[in-house]
């Protein structure tokens, strides 16, 4: 998938320095003034490094990096580097893979620097219109610096308000899918609108294409979609009445006609989080390999809607309240599907009812919240989502042979996730980045 721009900046102590001004800015390099002829190789050493394998900080390590790949990665003082490399000291910092938001919708180069400020390197485009899709096509944003942009194509749907694609009947929707694989979309995403019915032909079809089929807000949930063959699920707090014990289904169908009680209050109210019906969309999952994407960032906003949320819709102080007091179930029921090995992604659903950037942060202190630790949220973050999108041969780990696209933090987002946010500078395809005083960003050179 081409990449609508690319973005770089400088240790910790440099950065500092440029954003004092104390720096001769004659040594930053603008966003449309490219000063490298040739790959410069650049050593990054005395840092922590957190790959997003799973394993514990590895502190005092190098990390060398060329041709906007990582070359080799060790110990302090055992990584050889070519003549000529540029060292870059960043004592006291952690380098982490960059984020994977799983779930947003940009639609402007604006919107997507936002994501990039946030340290998300790459995003799933999960609700492309088919006009947005025709005209922007994958990656093409221009020349400023933006995340990896990763679209699918327009979403599956039907009836008389598609969310993507309009279909008529399951013969169409298998060719549509036929049509995206060939048209080399990473994914297919099916919306609410399909009927049950069509799932099992368009997972089929899916399936010979060889491209992921995401499920993302069924009416009903998204039980019957995974048993279909859904590769991704979402969300968490789904509203699927087969996750309820047997007796509360018909009261939360009742509710949910009339219309009185949002559906996550109605359902979250009826859930046994480790119940047997919560069992069998685990044994699902894990047949599958599926992922589920929680979206809880999405869930609890309307706790309190940001201003530029698009379409949240804020409770009521009595809905609000009961939502904070039955919230605990919610993150009892993220424990268990993480407890059994589900694979588990981050997204934040912006801006439908989250902030750009905002939200994904918001997302990962929720799922640690919810008793996750942090150094595994940061697995599901960058390594989860790469798998996800079938990207994992290219990013989501600090590997050898892998593009560099990473973070460099103040603080240790292993010790408290909410370091993840203290971005020092932002590296993508080896090009380091940098926001001036103006709020632009700037490539910057080590040397």
């Amino acid at each position: 998938m081409p990449r609508a721009g690319s973005p770089r900046r400088p240790p910790l102590l440099a950065v500092c320095a440029i954003l004092t001004g104390a720096l001769d800015p004659a040594g930053v390099v603008g966003a449309g003034q490219d000063a490298f002829i040739t790959p410069q190789s650049e050593l990054f050493t005395n840092v922590t490094v957190i790959d997003g394998r799973g394993g514990p900080p590895r502190p005092s390590s190098a990390v060398l990096v060329w041709g906007g790949r990582i070359r080799d990665i060790g110990a302090q003082g055992s990584v050889a580097a070519p003549e000529g490399t540029v060292v870059v000291d960043l004592s006291g910092s952690y380098l982490i893979p960059g984020f994977i938001d799983a779930h947003a919708s940009p639609q402007t180069t604006e919107e997507l620097r936002a994501l990039l400020a946030a340290g998300i390197t790459g995003v799933r485009d999960g609700a492309t219109s088919p006009a947005a899709f025709e005209q922007r096509g994958r990656g093409g944003f221009g020349e400023d610096p933006v995340p990896a942009v990763y679209v699918g194509g327009p979403i599956l749907d039907a009836g008389s308000a598609p969310r993507g694609v309009a279909l008529e009947s399951e013969t169409a929707a298998v060719a549509e899918v036929e049509r995206q694989a060939a048209d080399g979309a990473g994914f297919v995403s099916v919306a609410s609108g399909v009927p049950p019915s069509w799932l099992v032909g368009i997972a089929r079809a899916a399936r010979r294409a060889e491209v992921p089929l995401w499920a993302d807000r069924r009416d009903g949930g998204w039980l019957l979609a995974l048993r279909a063959g859904s590769t991704v699920a979402s969300p968490l707090i789904s509203g699927d009445s087969e996750l309820l014990p047997e007796s509360a289904r018909a009261s939360l169908e009742a509710l949910a006609e009339a219309g009185q009680v949002p559906i996550q209050i109605a359902w979250l109210e009826r859930l046994e989080p480790q119940g047997p019906d919560v069992d069998r969309a685990v044994t699902a999952l894990l047949s599958n390999d599926s992922a589920l994407l929680p979206l809880l960032a999405s869930a609890s906003a309307s706790r309190d809607c940001p201003a530029d949320a698009a379409t949240c819709a804020p409770l009521s102080n009595d809905e609000r309240s009961a939502l904070q007091a039955i919230w605990p179930k919610a993150e009892a029921l993220v424990q268990t599907f993480h407890g059994h090995g589900v694979r588990l992604l981050v997204g934040s659903d912006a801006p439908r009812t989250t902030p750009w950037g905002e939200g994904f942060h918001s997302e990962m202190r929720l799922l640690v919240e919810a008793g996750i630790p942090p150094l595994e949220v940061l697995g599901m973050a960058t390594r989860n989502g790469a798998i996800a999108l079938g990207q994992l041969h290219e990013r989501g780990t600090i590997e050898i042979g892998k593009r560099a696209d990473f973070l460099v933090l103040e603080a240790n987002p292993a010790a408290d996730i909410r370091n993840a946010r203290r971005i020092s500078f932002v590296v993508i395809d080896g090009d380091a980045w940098a926001f001036d005083r103006e709020g632009h960003w700037r490539r910057v050179r080590f040397n």
